[in-house]
């Protein structure tokens, strides 16, 4: 199981899911898990796209978590994002955050990986996603499709 995790949260987010509420079923629930998912895979092509200079056994790019389920507690859905650090992600930090010793720096960090579970620009293009995905889930349900 990764451990960063990913939920819905973007600009308008609590009037789509009101409106989503009311028009019944299980909208809401549908268009969550359909936009968690989408960003599961977006962070999933940009992490591995990032690892590929570090691919030594290989390991770690086959731990990159592309299917993890949506976790309901509650009304909170979220999704892993990144590397699955009980299967074979733990260089995946060093990676990220560099290594030193003495206090001095052994490995760099890389920045390229970092941006992509983490960055400004990761982020803004999930919120998008997100927002397309539940526009949507909202249009079927306004045109009466599945």
């Amino acid at each position: 199981m990764a451990k960063n995790k990913i939920t819905v949260d973007f600009a308008g987010f609590d009037m789509m899911k009101k409106q989503l509420d009311q028009l019944g079923g299980d909208a809401t629930k549908r268009a969550i898990d359909s936009a968690l998912k989408a960003s599961q895979q977006v962070v999933a092509e940009q992490v591995s796209a990032a690892i590929s200079p570090h691919t030594f056994t290989g390991q770690t790019k086959k731990s990159i978590v592309t299917n993890d389920p949506v976790e309901w507690t509650g009304d909170t859905a979220s999704v892993g994002v990144g590397f699955d650090i009980s299967g074979g992600g733990l260089p995946s930090i060093f990676l990220m955050y560099g290594t030193k010793v003495h206090g001095q720096p052994h490995i760099a960090p890389d920045r390229n990986l970092y941006n992509a579970v983490y960055g400004a620009a990761t982020r803004k293009k999930i919120l998008e996603i997100q927002e397309q995905a539940f526009n949507k889930v909202l249009g079927r349900l306004i045109n009466n499709e599945k």
